[in-house]
């Protein structure tokens, strides 16, 4: 089963990571900014600091703020990185392209090209059900679906049918054996196999 970690960084900023997620970060913070680089999906929470900024890098996006609690989705197989802000208020640049994020709003930025950043409202509560030891599923597709439960258990997933268009709406939570998480999704007529770590969804 895939870990959820959570550390506390030199400055007393407060991070959650993932599963399948790292960060890199100084030991001490010096110069005049602070800045760390993820790889998944992080939680923060920002000890404030106006004279130094903090700044998350990750998939070609800077994050930079002085004091909020945000989550960054930046996992390689999304389709997009996606910035959620709950408090606070951050800045999201990518290239040329920048804006600046309000509570209760998200901003996307397209793995393939990274142009143009989109900012829409966001689902607070589905962005950090991670956090809070669910999998959320809002209108979420399967492969979205699997893709999560495949970083979370250590599983390889197979597609039977590779243009599935069912939708799912709903939480689960994490702590609960992945055969358990199979049954609860059976009930939505979807079917599946699993030999050892490896689970082919039939349709």
């Amino acid at each position: 089963m895939g870990g959820q970690y959570r550390l506390t960084l030199a400055d007393g900023t407060k991070v959650w990571l993932n599963a399948s997620s790292s960060i890199t970060y100084p030991t001490i913070f010096s110069g005049d900014s602070r800045q760390v680089k993820i790889t998944g999906e992080a939680y923060f929470e920002v000890a404030h600091n106006a004279a130094l900024p903090f700044t998350v890098v990750s998939n070609g996006q800077q994050v930079k703020v002085l004091g909020t609690h945000f989550n960054v989705n930046a996992y390689a197989d999304e389709s997009a990185t996606i910035t959620t802000l709950l408090k606070g208020s951050v800045k999201v640049s990518a290239d040329a392209n920048t804006c600046i994020l309000k509570p209760g709003q998200q901003a996307s930025l397209a793995a393939i090209g990274h142009n143009n950043i989109k900012v829409t409202d966001a689902d607070t509560d589905a962005a950090v059900a991670w956090k809070e030891g669910y999998f959320q599923f809002n209108q979420a597709d399967v492969y979205q679906v699997m893709r999560q439960l495949a970083r979370w258990y250590d599983i390889k997933v197979i597609y039977k049918n590779q243009s599935s268009t069912r939708k799912f709406q709903g939480a689960i939570q994490r702590d609960l054996r992945f055969s358990q998480v199979l049954r609860i999704l059976e009930k939505s007529n979807m079917h599946f196999t699993v030999t050892g770590k490896e689970v082919t969804v039939m349709d």
